[in-house]
């Protein structure tokens, strides 16, 4: 490899490792006490250790290894437009061209097979292919089992939430109707896109199981 090709992977290298001292945001405005809280290359990896783990127990007939290929990249516009949170009130429309920009600038035309990466992160975000879907979901479902650690453990508590999170009107609505843990809030919230999927089942099971530490 020439030079610039050499200095080229190691800028790369150094841009999308950030993440691993990128934390979650959700994590930030619900004030985790955790001492060492979820980054978001963690979350990246968490994503993908559950779609083995749903893939080997049901034989999906899906191409896992795209699946993880998306996973590994979906959060790749994270490095220079950070993690929106649905409090945030950034459109999906408004996040997804920041996020089409900000992959161009991070991949673009860096690599010669870089167009293949963007095509992946595009698929994942059209969510029209069955490996898409699936990826979609281990993303949205790694949260809330990360959710439940924190929940489970009193790390996380809607009484310690900032004022961010407690002006929701959303957030409070829900509270209003009597739900009181931020696991349930989240299960609420995000329950309508687990409905009649692969995960459906697991999803509902998820307050049920008890964490063996």
């Amino acid at each position: 490899m020439q030079y610039k090709s050499i200095e080229n992977v190691l800028d790369f290298y150094y841009d999308v490792t950030a993440l691993k001292n990128k934390i979650r945001q959700g994590w930030i405005y619900w004030n985790v006490s955790n001492t060492r809280v979820e980054s978001i290359a963690e979350h990246i990896f968490g994503a993908q250790m559950i779609a083995v783990a749903i893939y080997s127990q049901l034989n999906l007939q899906l191409d896992i290894f795209k699946v993880l290929s998306m996973l590994s990249l979906h959060e790749t516009e994270e490095v220079i437009i950070g993690d929106y949170t649905p409090i945030d009130n950034v459109s999906e429309e408004e996040k997804l061209r920041q996020g089409n920009e900000a992959v161009d600038k991070i991949l673009g035309s860096r690599f010669p097979y870089s167009k293949i990466f963007v095509e992946l992160i595009d698929e994942f975000n059209e969510k029209k292919t069955p490996e898409a879907q699936f990826a979609f979901l281990c993303d949205k479902y790694d949260c809330i089992l990360q959710l439940k650690k924190y929940s489970d453990e009193e790390k996380c508590t809607v009484i310690n939430a900032t004022i961010k999170v407690l002006s929701s009107q959303e957030v409070k609505k829900i509270i209003d109707n009597g739900v009181n843990t931020v696991l349930d809030i989240f299960m609420q919230e995000d329950r309508y896109m687990y409905t009649g999927t692969i995960i459906e089942e697991l999803f509902e099971f998820t307050q049920k199981y008890r964490i063996k530490s």
